[in-house]
């Protein structure tokens, strides 16, 4: 009775051990198939063994080495890390990486070094893409982080206020040269003022003692007195012409009948030379109230 106790004893100890091995296997990853990539990395800053390596914020994988390479003509150090990745997803799907999937380094949080590495598929797929096998090599970039972001726009900013602090110099010494060259034109300028200046008190000095409001009463009185001078020669050429109006209106018409006359003789001479012997028919004199009708017409008017 004992014996068969101690048999179920043990074999329940037995199938406990096994559970928690079989769990330890499931959980652990062992007996899941893998397969190995290569990444090129230029520093190996942030990546260490069991580092992870993720798509889409799913972790697939893990770095399972680092070796440096050194470039025989450059002499360059770089890096090449190799990663350990799932064939296969939780559920059984395949997990395939089609050609043309890249590697970026990303912090793995704000306040530490450590890295992860994010595999980011094309964009586009076309129907017979090929997939990467195991032993392909990815390139890589790494991606700053917050702190680096910062970094760098305090760092540009610092260099934009470099720049305008170099500009603000140089614009004050370009004023402070041209104040200097300036300074003595504005200071003849400003004697040539100040000359002016006192001739024109001068001036307005001479005008208080002689008094102006005296000096532009004498010229009014005088522009009244020449009105008056003016008014009075109207007056007498008025009288005059009304005096002797008949003898005026006599001799306008006697040079009326002249100048008929002569251009008279003027038409009879170039229509018939020959009538300088034989003389010119001269034109009857016109009444007064003809002359007197032809001198009212206005110039320029028919007949």
């Amino acid at each position: 009775m004992e014996t068969r106790q101690d048999f179920y004893v043990g074999l329940l100890l037995v199938v406990t051990i096994a559970l928690v091995i079989g769990a330890l296997i499931a959980t652990s990853g062992w007996g899941e198939r893998r397969y190995d990539l290569y990444v090129r990395v230029t520093s190996a800053d942030g990546i260490s063994r069991g580092t992870a390596v993720v798509i889409e914020g799913l972790d697939v994988g893990q770095v399972t080495s680092i070796l440096p390479r050194v470039d025989s003509t450059t002499r360059r150090i770089s890096f090449v890390a190799k990663l350990s990745v799932k064939e296969r997803f939780e559920d059984g799907s395949r997990l395939q990486l089609p050609f043309g999937t890249r590697a970026e380094l990303v912090q793995a949080s704000q306040i530490s070094a450590a890295v992860a590495i994010r595999l980011i598929l094309p964009d586009t797929l076309h129907p017979h893409h090929t997939y990467l096998h195991a032993g392909d090599t990815l390139d890589s970039r790494r991606r700053g982080g917050a702190l680096d972001a910062v970094a760098e726009v305090a760092d540009q900013l610092s260099q934009r206020v470099q720049e305008m602090v170099r500009t603000a110099t140089q614009t004050l010494v370009r004023v402070q040269s041209t104040l200097r060259d300036v300074t003595p034109d504005i200071e003849r300028t400003l004697s040539g003022v100040a000359a002016t200046m006192g001739r024109l008190d001068s001036v307005v000095n001479r005008f208080a003692r002689r008094g102006l409001a005296d000096s532009v009463s004498v010229a009014v009185a005088n522009t009244n007195r020449l009105l008056l001078r003016l008014d009075s020669l109207a007056r007498e050429a008025h009288s005059l012409t009304a005096e002797n109006r008949s003898d005026l209106r006599a001799t306008v018409t006697n040079l009326t009948e002249a100048s008929r006359q002569l251009n008279n003789f003027v038409d009879q001479m170039s229509r018939r030379p020959f009538r300088a012997l034989t003389g010119v028919k001269p034109l009857p004199p016109v009444s007064r109230d003809s002359v007197r009708a032809d001198s009212a017409r206005p110039i320029g008017a028919k007949p």
